[in-house]
C-alpha cells in the first residue's frame, strides 16, 4: 500500500473542504458585515482559500498524472492561477479596509473584487473542473456519476459565467448561485471520496494512450 499517496489524497480532500468553508465564509463576511474588521476577515479567509487551491493542486498531481500527464499538470497550473486571481482580488478589498471611513464602500474597489471572483472562482474553476472530471473518468476508480457530475457542473458554471460576463445573467445573482450548485456538490463529493476511499489513492490503471494526454476540446 502506498501510504504516501493515501496521505496526499486525504490531505487534499481536507483542503478541498477548507476551500469551501473559506470561500463561502468570505462571501458571507463581505456581504453581511461590510466594515473594516469584516473586510479584513474576508481578506484573511481568501488568503487561506488561495493556499488551499495551491495545496490541492500539488497534492493531487502524483495521483492524477497516472491518467493523463498533460491534463494533470494543466489542472495544477490552473489551480495556481486561480489562487493568484483570488489574491489579486483580495488586494483592493485590503485597500478598502485600510481606507475605510464608514459609509458606502468604494465602488471601483468592490468592482475589482467582483471581477476577480467571476474569473478566478468562476471561469477558471469551470474549465479546471472539466479537466478534473476527464481525469476522474479516465481513472475508472471513482463512481462514473462523480465524473459526469463534474462535466455537468463545470459546463453549467462556464455557460453561467460567460452569460454574466456578457451581461445576459445578473452578476452574482440568484441564477448564478443556482448554476453553481452542481459544481459545489461535485467538489464536496470528490473531497469525501479523497478522504475515505483508498482505491483512488493506491490503485487504478495507468494512462497508456496518447489520447489521455490531450486536453479535452
Amino acid at each position: 500500500m502506498d501510504t504516501t499517496n493515501l496521505r496526499h489524497a486525504r490531505l487534499a480532500g481536507i483542503l478541498y473542504l477548507v476551500t469551501h468553508v473559506t470561500s463561502v465564509g468570505a462571501v458571507a463576511v463581505y456581504g453581511l458585515s461590510l466594515s473594516s474588521l469584516g473586510i479584513r476577515m474576508g481578506v484573511l479567509l481568501e488568503f487561506v482559500l488561495a493556499l488551499g487551491c495551491v495545496g490541492t493542486g500539488l497534492l493531487l498531481l502524483p495521483l492524477l498524472r497516472r491518467y493523463g500527464e498533460v491534463r494533470a499538470y494543466g489542472f495544477v497550473f490552473l489551480r495556481a492561477v486561480e489562487a493568484a486571481v483570488i489574491l489579486a482580488g483580495a488586494l483592493p478589498m485590503l485597500v478598502l479596509a485600510w481606507t475605510w471611513e464608514g459609509g458606502d464602500a468604494d465602488a471601483t474597489l468592490v468592482g475589482l473584487h467582483s471581477a476577480s471572483f467571476l474569473v478566478g472562482q468562476g471561469l477558471i474553476i469551470a474549465v479546471n473542473t472539466l479537466i478534473l472530471a476527464s481525469l476522474l473518468h479516465a481513472s475508472g476508480v471513482v463512481p462514473r456519476a462523480l465524473a459526469y457530475l463534474g462535466f455537468a457542473g463545470g459546463g453549467i458554471v462556464l455557460v453561467s459565467d460567460i452569460g454574466q460576463l456578457l451581461g445576459a445573467i445578473p452578476l452574482n445573482g440568484p441564477v448564478a448561485a443556482l448554476c453553481a450548485v452542481p459544481i459545489f456538490v461535485f467538489e464536496i463529493w470528490f473531497a469525501i471520496t479523497l478522504i475515505i476511499a483508498r482505491r483512488f489513492a493506491i490503485a487504478g490503471p495507468l494512462a497508456t494512450t496518447k489520447s489521455m494526454d490531450v486536453l479535452p476540446a
